[in-house]
Parts: structure tokens; C-alpha cells; sequence
């Protein structure tokens, strides 16, 4: 101990300036909007680098585990490749989505079926996550040179994840559901009642399912998929069942409150894909519009 304050003693000057440094670092940093977005954008690309070198040493070990995930998530897609109405065309690391609109012919009442892509599904790599705070995020090792861009959906084989927020070359920071910004449009699978899902702390497997009308009937172990009303997530994706008795909601009595078991386990995300709407962009320009009439 005599030693230690013995060194500080004599590099006190040393130890001084470092601090000031510090100081300076930190108020440059939090007053200056510029720096900070600067440090902010540096910090994230590092953070980025390191967690993906940690990542591959996880993985390493983890080949075995992962190896009898992937065969589960191949058996649960083939399962419902079998039962969707869509085509799937695979292209490098990534799938398209192709539904057919059924149209009638004239009086002769002949069917016409037109193959329409609508989605494209990018694979990415988990490899930062969190789960125990109010607002959670994840990373992932995809970015813009792979597609990517703010307000795609996020998925598993399993069911929703988040929805991208920030997007760099080469990684993405994605919101997930797990935030309290994050509000999900889904709908109960049986009753076809819409509602809005989102995130009130706690328990990360368990979030809350809003403005469902109390005319419904709802039970325990009801499925909860995406309802297809918003862009980001394409129509049916696995969410979760109902977790308990509803609640009447004490601030509008014509609706229920919902506990809602996610059926994607948000501490063991992992192999995940980014949902691109090929009709984005021109979904946005009819939306505009539509506003400026």
C-alpha cells in the first residue's frame, strides 16, 4: 500500500493531467452535438468489430448446439412450406416470397393466378443482445452493403425480433421488441381481432397485447401472429399465445389487456432475417400522397 501511494506521490503530476484529459474528453464529448454523434458513430463501428470477434469465439464452441437448432428450424419451415400458398426462390443468402392473387375472368368465371414477389428475407448473425433493460437492442453483422436499411422487420424461424433502426456499412443496430418505443400490429389467429403489442418491462419472455374489443372471446393459449396491416412484418409470423385470464382495461372498458407468452425467446436470439418489402417504396410514395391532399 505504501508503495502505491508512493508512485502516485511521485507521478501526481502524470496522474493529474490524465484526469484533466479525461475531463475534457467527457465535455467536449456531452455539450458538443457534432463530436458526439462523431464519437457515438466510431464507438458503434468498434463495438461492432469486437462483438463479432467474440461472437465467432462462441460460436466455435457452440457448433454442436447450433448444428441441432438449425435442424429444428429447417423441419418447422419445410412443415409450413407445406401448408403456405407461396413459392420461394432462393438466391445466394437470401429467399423470395411469392403469393398469388387469384382473379376472375370475365363471366366465364375463369381463375387466373399472378405470382407477385413481395418480400425478400436477408440472413444475418445475432452478435449483441440485450434483454435486461427498459429499452433493449440488438446487433447484427449485416448492414447496408448487404441490403439493409432503417424500418425493416425483423424475424426468426420462431417468430418477431425488432425492427431496424441504425443502419452502417456492414452491421445494424436493431430495436427490439423488447423496447418501449416498439409497438407491433398484430391479431389473435382464431378470433381475427386486431391489437397493438408492446413492451412494459419485467419479465423479458412476456410482453403486453393492447386494444383487443372486449366482444372477442379469448382464451389461454390463444396463437398471436403479425396481422399483415403494417410493412414491416409479413402477414402470419408466429408471436406468441395468451398467458393469462384477459383483464378489462381500466381506462377504456370496451377492451381487454393481454399477457402474451413470445414465442421466440429473446435471450437466445441467434441466426435471425431481415424483412425487406420489395413495395416499400412505392407503398411510402402513395402514403404521401395520400397526406398532402
Amino acid at each position: 500500500m505504501g508503495r502505491l501511494l508512493q508512485l502516485i506521490i511521485r507521478n501526481g503530476g502524470f496522474f493529474t493531467f490524465l484526469l484533466v484529459e479525461a475531463f475534457c474528453f467527457y465535455v467536449v464529448i456531452q455539450y458538443n452535438t457534432k463530436q458526439n454523434a462523431i464519437f457515438t458513430h466510431s464507438m458503434g463501428l468498434a463495438a461492432g468489430h469486437m462483438l463479432e470477434k467474440r461472437r465467432e469465439w462462441v460460436n466455435y464452441f457452440s457448433l454442436q448446439q447450433r448444428a441441432d437448432s438449425l435442424q429444428s428450424a429447417n423441419a418447422q419451415l419445410l412443415a409450413d412450406l407445406a401448408l403456405a400458398q407461396a413459392v420461394q426462390l432462393p438466391y445466394r443468402d437470401t429467399f423470395f416470397t411469392i403469393r398469388t392473387d387469384t382473379i376472375r375472368l370475365g363471366d366465364s368465371m375463369a381463375i387466373h393466378k399472378i405470382a407477385r414477389p413481395q418480400y425478400r428475407f436477408i440472413a444475418a448473425r445475432v452478435i449483441g443482445n440485450t434483454i435486461n433493460s427498459a429499452n433493449n437492442w440488438l446487433f447484427i453483422n449485416r448492414g447496408s452493403n448487404d441490403g439493409l436499411r432503417p424500418g425493416m422487420g425483423v424475424v426468426t424461424g420462431k417468430g418477431i425480433v425488432g425492427i431496424v433502426r441504425h443502419v452502417d456499412p456492414n452491421f445494424s443496430a436493431v430495436m427490439s421488441v423488447l423496447h418501449r418505443e416498439a409497438k407491433i400490429s398484430v391479431t389473435l389467429k382464431k378470433e381475427k381481432a386486431l391489437g397493438s403489442l408492446v413492451w412494459e418491462g419485467g419479465d423479458p419472455s412476456i410482453m403486453t397485447l393492447k386494444f383487443v374489443p372486449r366482444h372477442f372471446s379469448v382464451k389461454v393459449g390463444d396463437e398471436i401472429v403479425t396481422s399483415g396491416y403494417s410493412e414491416l412484418f409479413p402477414k402470419g409470423i408466429p408471436v406468441g399465445r395468451i398467458a393469462g385470464e384477459p383483464i378489462p382495461d381500466k381506462e377504456n372498458q370496451y377492451f381487454w389487456i393481454l399477457k402474451v407468452n413470445l414465442s421466440q425467446d429473446m435471450s437466445s436470439v441467434s441466426d435471425i432475417y431481415a424483412v425487406d418489402n420489395i413495395f416499400q417504396t412505392e407503398l411510402d410514395s402513395l402514403k404521401q400522397k395520400v397526406k398532402d391532399e
